[in-house]
């Protein structure tokens, strides 16, 4: 009876051991998922981050995409308009040109700013030779777009190479800039694509732009003015503020007593000390001679 209990008990002991062991695990598992869920480089983590960052961006973006686009070294780009249209709907060309739809916008962090125009395009219109001089674009060739609010972004050209037109990597966002690719057409026979990069260099923002908050200007404290009181609107102290009595001047002048001289001390003689000789003056110097004239 003895050695039964005894088994009895070493199962129960076996058994609690192993279901602490089997709510470890869970446990262990369970803290896995939630460190893969809510670590720094989570998915989770990752989608709210850019859900906040979009939100922010749209809040400061322009309320239209559509862009002005200027290249001083290039002919015929002069405040040319660049509509935002998919990569398929070749409209926007004959207008100007074309930002590629879902590229990135120049007020957003790391985008790729991709605009394309004609080579020779259509004459009559504002495609016509739009993009003719492209291949011409050096390093250090500034580069500016400017949204519906009248922000102007400079860019400064830094690649100019060509490539076939099946190189989608050109419109790739390139980490740590901010950048304008433009595109066109290879000649004679437009087989391959002239790609122009420029990054992003400075922000001027313009009239329409919401103006940034001045931090210095929010730490002071307010300023207060005094308000000057009315001298008929302060309280008199009764006995303090009341006006003295004028009294009359005396006719006679007063008396005035005599002040007694003081005795006067008699002073005695300095006994005089043994007679000393008096020293003789000396003598004035001899005149010098003149000095002879020749």
């Amino acid at each position: 009876m003895y050695r039964s209990r005894r088994r009895e008990y070493r199962k129960r002991r076996r058994s609690r051991l192993a279901s602490t062991l089997a709510l470890l695990v869970v446990i262990g598992g369970l803290g896995l998922v939630a460190y893969s869920l809510l670590g720094e480089n989570s998915p989770l983590t990752k989608a709210v981050e850019n859900a906040t960052s979009d939100e922010e961006v749209a809040d400061s973006a322009p309320t239209e995409s559509t862009l002005k686009l200027t290249v001083p070294d290039m002919e015929r780009v002069s405040d040319v308009t660049v509509l935002d249209t998919p990569y398929d709907d070749e409209s926007a060309l004959d207008t100007g040109a074309q930002h590629v739809q879902d590229t990135g916008f120049p007020w957003e962090d790391e985008a790729n700013v991709f605009i394309a125009g004609h080579r020779l395009g259509y004459f009559g219109t504002d495609s016509y030779l739009v993009f003719w001089d492209l291949d011409k674009l050096e390093d250090g060739d500034e580069v500016f777009l400017t949204d519906s609010e009248g922000t102007r972004y400079t860019y400064e050209v830094y690649e100019n190479f060509v490539t076939d037109p099946y190189d989608w990597s050109v419109t790739e966002p390139v980490s740590g800039k901010n950048i304008v690719t433009l595109q066109t057409c290879t000649l004679p026979d437009y087989s391959e694509r002239i790609i122009v990069h420029a990054e992003l260099t400075e922000v001027e923002p313009g009239e329409g732009a919401a103006p940034e908050e001045d931090e210095s200007e929010q730490d002071e404290p307010p300023q207060y003015e005094l308000e000057p009181v009315p001298v008929e609107q302060v309280p008199l102290v009764p006995g303090l503020d009341e006006p003295l009595p004028e009294e009359p001047l005396p006719e006679e002048p007063l008396p005035v007593e005599p002040v007694p001289a003081a005795p006067v001390q008699p002073v005695e003689p300095i006994p005089a000390g043994p007679a000393q000789e008096a020293q003789p003056l000396p003598a004035d110097p001899a005149p010098a001679a003149p000095a002879p004239i020749g």
